[in-house]
């Protein structure tokens, strides 16, 4: 194989999975992993114990130091990728360092989605992506006892599941994007909302929010269509985007996200994408359609790493999971049970 200098960009499961993956295919090359992040791997699905008080900090973190001086892999914290040039192999961090590449995976994974309504209102609307996310809502939930959550993915369920064991009070507005980018329907609607009552949680059953003011540091009032409310703090959950804003003038195909064929490869030799980041055209649809979810983006991250390597996988995807919402198909898992 003549790849000898992998780097990959990403520090979620399909950038880790597909370190190690290449590891297991080759144990001579170099690899690299550049992450903005200043902490390593973690376990997204548990931010919402760690708020609540059911676990540590450290548990969150799914991978130990030790674990990549074991595979010999380089893992650089705290190291944003800023740009890509293709024509001479280099990625370019934001301290101007230029780091060669001979194979490249991208899995940048996704940022919080807010809807261009609600970007207006974006510094005081608080997200959970990250442990530095969880640690801004447990310093906030020391101050207040009411948060208003507006979404309904799949984070703005278990973090409200996390809130009631603390002992807050919680309002929940479901609007036409909270479930993006699965469509939400009158039954759909019905059946969480319903849930969440049973839960002694409060809907606030509104078409559109007028305005959000900081009255004090720790009280906001927010105004909809139907009535007025104050709380605490606010939450926003909207899914997730890819994060690749940064590749746009790279010369990378991109529409939502990374366009790469049904092996994971982009435009460019010897280079992928994978997870959260990346459109994966699919023969049979003749379109392309984006990856979510944990289970997903281990998947691909170990598919792309093997294509590199040197295998030919193919992506198997049955089209009947696949879900078309607003011109954009998305192979997504459904909300859990409540």
């Amino acid at each position: 194989m003549s790849v000898k200098r992998f780097v990959i960009i990403g520090n979620g499961p399909a950038a880790n999975h597909a370190a190690e993956a290449l590891r297991e295919k080759s144990s001579e090359s170099k690899i690299t992993m550049f992450s903005k992040d200043p902490f390593r791997s973690y376990r997204a699905h548990l931010l919402p114990d760690f708020i609540a008080g059911l676990i540590e900090e450290e548990d969150l973190y799914n991978r130990p130091y030790a674990h990549y001086n074991e595979m010999d892999i380089t893992l650089r914290l705290g190291q944003r990728v800023v740009n890509v040039d293709f024509s001479k192999r280099n990625v370019i961090l934001d301290h101007k360092e230029v780091v060669p590449f001979d194979g490249l995976i991208i899995a940048t994974g996704g940022k919080p989605r807010i809807p261009e309504l609600f970007q207006l209102f974006g510094d005081i609307m608080m997200t959970l992506k990250t442990p530095s996310d969880a640690r801004l809502w447990i310093q906030k939930l020391s101050y207040v006892d009411s948060v208003l959550i507006i979404g309904g993915d799949l984070t703005s369920l278990s973090l409200t599941k996390a809130l009631l064991k603390l002992g807050k009070r919680v309002k929940f507005i479901l609007n036409e994007d909270a479930f993006w980018p699965v469509p939400l329907n009158e039954e759909i609607y019905r059946a969480v909302t319903g849930r969440l009552e049973q839960r002694g949680i409060e809907i606030v059953h509104c078409r559109r929010i007028r305005r959000i003011t900081q009255l004090e540091e720790n009280l906001l009032e927010v105004e909809t269509d139907s009535e007025l409310i104050e709380v605490g703090a606010l939450g926003a959950f909207f899914g997730l985007v890819p994060d690749v804003g940064f590749l746009a003038r790279t010369g990378l195909d991109i529409d939502r996200g990374v366009l790469v064929n049904e092996f994971l490869k982009t435009r460019f030799s010897n280079v992928y994408a994978a997870g959260d980041c990346a459109q994966v055209y699919h023969p049979v649809l003749r379109d392309y359609w984006i990856s979510i979810g944990h289970e997903n983006a281990i998947a691909l991250g170990r598919i792309a790493a093997s294509n590199l390597a040197g295998s030919h996988l193919e992506v198997q995807v049955e089209p009947e999971n696949i879900l078309e919402v607003g011109g954009v198909k998305v192979n997504t898992s459904w909300w859990t049970e409540f």
